[in-house]
């Protein structure tokens, strides 16, 4: 019979394993790791750091259904702390366009980009549609 140290190490790693993420999004330790929507399909995820590091968010749902870009099928509101701190970005799902809202109102279509340029800690809001 394992004992339990060992049961729990088997599960980290089994759980570990299972989740589907660009070798790249790794989260290292100390970083943290939000999921915002519900679905089956990562559609996209922003990062507070360039070249897709640093903490993340992983944003779900399933296609998109709209036809018109102005009205998103998704709409997540950033929660305060991340407010004004995402650096890069990956557009996961391919029914659906990525598109940035800064506190303006302005809109930026994106998919894998490493940097924001001048949308860098601009972001209040990430929508598909």
């Amino acid at each position: 019979m394992m004992d339990k140290k060992v049961l729990g190490v088997l599960a980290a790693v089994t759980l570990s394993v299972g989740v589907a993420a660009p070798a790249s999004a790794a989260t290292a330790p100390g970083y943290d790791l939000l999921t915002m929507g519900h679905g089956t399909k990562t559609l996209g995820i922003a990062y507070v750091d360039s070249n897709y590091s640093g903490s993340r968010i992983e944003f779900r749902g399933e296609s998109c259904n709209s036809d018109k870009e102005d009205i998103p099928d998704y709409q997540f509101p950033l929660p305060e702390k991340y407010r004004w701190t995402i650096s890069s970005v990956q557009y996961m799902e391919g029914g659906c366009q990525m598109g940035l809202r800064d506190r303006n109102g302005n809109r930026l279509l994106v998919g894998w980009e490493p940097q924001l340029g001048s949308w860098n800690d601009q972001t209040v809001t990430v929508q598909f549609s």
